[in-house]
């Protein structure tokens, strides 16, 4: 399902996907931050682990079987008074270990088909998705 959900990320609408995000890591003492433009994920044979790829040869691994939920947030204003997207991966505990945040675009262009692909994996999953054990 992650995989499923990750393809539809990546490649979007019309060819418009997520693009420029931030990848978060994120636990009670420390984050990380990785942005990207979401051209590069690769899933392992098992399809147990996914990794993210950078161009500059920076790249995060996630081992989807840790993966028990995933929330789909969206915020019309954030502190800005821009729209916020994100993806949240949560482990056995309910703790966020990866989340996906989309940029604002720098191709105004694509800023609507990303928020139209947004809406729709939220319509399609609901906000939480409880996942397969």
């Amino acid at each position: 399902m992650i995989k499923e959900i990750l393809e539809q990320c990546q490649n979007g609408l019309h060819g418009v996907g997520f693009n420029e995000v931030v990848l978060m890591l994120y636990n009670p003492v420390a984050t990380a931050e990785v942005y990207m433009d979401m051209d590069d994920v690769r899933f392992s044979d098992d399809e147990n682990t996914v990794t993210f790829m950078v161009d500059n040869g920076t790249h995060l691994h996630m081992k989807l079987d840790q993966v028990k939920e995933l929330r789909f947030k969206y915020t019309e204003k954030n502190e800005r008074g821009e729209p916020s997207y994100s993806v949240w991966f949560l482990d056995e505990n309910q703790e966020s270990v990866l989340r996906i945040y989309l940029r604002k675009s720098e191709t105004d262009a694509t800023n609507q088909p990303r928020h139209q692909l947004f809406m729709d994996l939220l319509e399609r999953y609901g906000e939480s998705l409880q996942l397969a054990s």
